[in-house]
C-alpha cells in the first residue's frame, strides 16, 4: 500500500480553505504593510499568490465536485472555462484529464476518452480509490470499443489498488461484461 503524500502543503487544504487563507494573508499583509513592516509585504504577496492559485486551479476542483454530484452540465461548463490547462498544478492536471475523459466518453468518443484517462491515470491523483475509478473508466472505454483484453488488464490494475468496498461491485460488473465479450 502506498500513500500518496501531497506535493505541496497547500494541497492539504480544500480550495475554499485556500481562498479564505489567501484573503486573510492578503488583508493581514496589507494591514501590517501599512505600518511599513517588511513582513507585511511578504504576507500580502503570499496571499496574492494563493488567490492566483485558487483562480488558476479552482475551476477544476469545482468541476470535480460537480462530477461527484452527477452534474455533468456544470462539469462541461467549468472544464471548458479552464483557459490554460498547461498552467495547472500536477494534481489539477490529472483531475482535469479525468473530467475531460468522462466528457468525451459521454459524447461516445471513447478513443479520445481513453487518451485523457490514461493521462489522468499516470498523473498525480490524490487517492488510490481515485486511481481505481480511473482504471474502471478505462476498462469501460475499452469495452465500448470492443477490446475485452485491454479492459481486463485495466480491471486487474483496478483490483490491485486499494479502494473503497463499494468499488468492488463496479469492478465485478465490468469483469463480467469483459468475460462475456
Amino acid at each position: 500500500m502506498t500513500i500518496q503524500r501531497p506535493n505541496r502543503l497547500l494541497d492539504l487544504l480544500p480550495p475554499d480553505g485556500r481562498l479564505v487563507l489567501a484573503f486573510v494573508l492578503l488583508f493581514g499583509g496589507i494591514n501590517v504593510g501599512f505600518k511599513l513592516v517588511p513582513l507585511g509585504v511578504g504576507v500580502a504577496l503570499l496571499g496574492l499568490y494563493l488567490i492566483l492559485d485558487v483562480l488558476r486551479n479552482g475551476g477544476v476542483w469545482a468541476a470535480f465536485r460537480a462530477f461527484r454530484h452527477g452534474r455533468l452540465d456544470r462539469v462541461r461548463r467549468l472544464v471548458s472555462a479552464t483557459r490554460f490547462p498547461r498552467q495547472l498544478n500536477p494534481a489539477s492536471v490529472a483531475y482535469y484529464n479525468w473530467l475531460k475523459g468522462v466528457l468525451e466518453a459521454e459524447r461516445g468518443r471513447f478513443a479520445a476518452a481513453r487518451v485523457h484517462l490514461l493521462v489522468a491515470a499516470s498523473g498525480q491523483l490524490k487517492t488510490q480509490n481515485d486511481r481505481t475509478l480511473v482504471q474502471c473508466l478505462l476498462a469501460e472505454a475499452a469495452l465500448q470499443e470492443g477490446d475485452p483484453v485491454t479492459a481486463s488488464h485495466h480491471l486487474q490494475l483496478a483490483s490491485a489498488l486499494e479502494h473503497r468496498p463499494e468499488v468492488d461491485g463496479v469492478i465485478a460488473s465490468l469483469a463480467r461484461r469483459a468475460a462475456a465479450q
